[in-house]
């Protein structure tokens, strides 16, 4: 019965409820009782005082002192109050129960200095336990004796039986109340647990435009519903750039497929000088490397996405690394008419991958040399500042439009297809850049203007050179 959560907030309510209510009644009922004794013995200490008055005015005269205690209680119809003048062992020398129906003993306080001595005495003539007020007097004789007065509890124990009855009804009612109103308290709680729950069945990766229901109250189911709608939100812009990036890899893959197909269908389609076969093999080898540079790429982000640590740290200087890329590219920026300067270059350490980073600064060199026109220039600094490398490649090229920014770093993005596949380029350089930047605990920035040439400047944590080197 207690497998849903709105049986388990039900229960949960009703017995806190009854839990509530019952401690209520319990000190309400000890309370009452405590009340109800007290008026009992302040009636039985007047009692006392009024029987101790009567026997002083009968001058020693004990059965005149008897008719007068009959004849004022004569008058009382439940006949529950009763006196007693007992001696010091006990025996009894008045008592106001002319039918003797009360016990012949009542419990003597031993102490003669004591003052009123109240307890609840029970016998076995009588089913309702009495409570009996005693005190030593002495009598006009000079003896010690013991006046008690005793008052029945049955109409005591009534009212705290009916109280206990009304408790009962109490308990019971408010179970039923408990549960009614804990029942639409959890269905109301619950709705939008149940809405969300029709909305998150309705999710699919076809479709994940729906989002969880919300009931703007702020609580935490609501804040639970926006979290999910972030999820959702998340989820969908990650399935949509997995889907753009297989159709891209398919698109980029089957370009370099159809290219040796078709090659190989010419050679086997007519007879070809040697030259002319050797010619067809270069070409095709020119596509098998095209091939193995968009799969070791898609290996690289593919493990860069499943968190698998796909660079080798160890301390290297990066100074170096940049002017032997630097060095690299100068012969291939001067055969296109462009001045490749190294503006500034600290001596930096860092901990990291030589070679992925070797391959950062000569993708940034690359972009930089195929967007600048015949001669532009491209600078490249290498500064370090408050523990952190700044490496910065800036041309002077054609610049990059501003809608194109947001999606620069976006797998397979081209600002120029054309002209990117005439270079061999997939879309895949600034992505790789970035992954391999951000593997380094580092960041990269973009910024360019049309006709005014781009920057890239890349942060990475520095560390001290190693004490073996000097």
């Amino acid at each position: 019965m207690l497998k849903t959560l709105r049986s388990r907030l039900t229960a949960m309510a009703t017995g806190i409820t009854l839990t509530v209510t019952l401690l209520v009644c319990i000190s309400l009922y000890w309370g009452i009782r405590h009340s109800l004794y007290q008026e009992v013995d302040a009636f039985l200490a007047g009692e006392v005082m009024e029987f101790q008055a009567i026997l002083s005015h009968v001058d020693g005269d004990l059965q005149d002192a008897q008719r007068r205690i009959r004849a004022e209680l004569g008058s009382r119809q439940r006949g529950d109050l009763a006196f007693r003048l007992l001696t010091e062992q006990g025996r009894v020398l008045l008592t106001s129960d002319a039918e003797h129906t009360l016990p012949d003993q009542w419990s003597v306080p031993a102490d003669h200095s004591s003052g009123l001595i109240i307890r609840t005495e029970y016998s076995r003539a009588r089913r309702e336990p009495m409570r009996t007020c005693s005190q030593w007097i002495t009598n006009t004789d000079g003896t010690n004796c013991i006046a008690q007065v005793t008052y029945r509890l049955d109409q005591v124990h009534a009212s705290l039986k009916r109280f206990l009855n009304t408790c009962i009804v109490a308990l019971a009612a408010a179970a039923v109340l408990a549960t009614i109103g804990g029942r639409i308290l959890a269905f109301r709680s619950l709705r939008l647990v149940n809405a969300m729950t029709t909305s998150a069945r309705r999710i699919s990766v076809e479709d994940l435009t729906e989002r969880l229901e919300r009931s703007h109250t702020n609580d935490e189911l609501d804040e639970l519903a926006a979290t999910f709608n972030d999820m959702l939100a998340r989820l969908a812009k990650q399935v949509d750039q997995l889907r753009q990036f297989t159709a891209d890899a398919a698109h980029e893959l089957r370009t370099p497929l159809a290219a040796l197909r078709g090659a190989a269908e010419v050679v086997l389609s007519s007879n070809n000088s040697p030259d002319e076969m050797r010619a067809v093999l270069a070409d095709s080898i020119d596509e098998y490397d095209r091939l193995a540079r968009i799969a070791n790429s898609l290996l690289l982000l593919a493990r860069a996405d499943a968190g698998q640590e796909f660079i080798r740290r160890a301390p290297l200087p990066l100074h170096t690394a940049l002017r032997d890329v630097i060095d690299l590219f100068t012969p291939v920026a001067e055969e296109q008419g462009l001045s490749l300067l190294l503006s500034q270059c600290d001596t930096a350490w860092v901990d990291g991958d030589d070679d992925h980073l070797r391959q950062t600064i000569s993708n940034l060199l690359d972009n930089a040399i195929k967007s600048t026109p015949t001669g532009g220039t491209i600078r490249a600094s290498l500064a370090i500042a408050d523990d952190a490398i700044n490496l910065t490649v800036s041309d002077t090229g054609i610049g990059i439009a501003p809608h194109h920014l947001p999606r620069i770093f976006d797998r397979f993005y081209r600002v120029d297809r054309a002209r990117s596949r005439e270079t061999g380029g997939a879309g895949l350089g600034l992505s790789i850049c970035k992954t391999i930047v951000e593997a380094h605990g580092g960041s990269i920035r973009l910024s360019s203007e049309p006709d005014s040439g781009t920057s890239v400047s890349l942060k990475i944590p520095a560390i001290h050179p190693p004490n073996d080197i000097p």
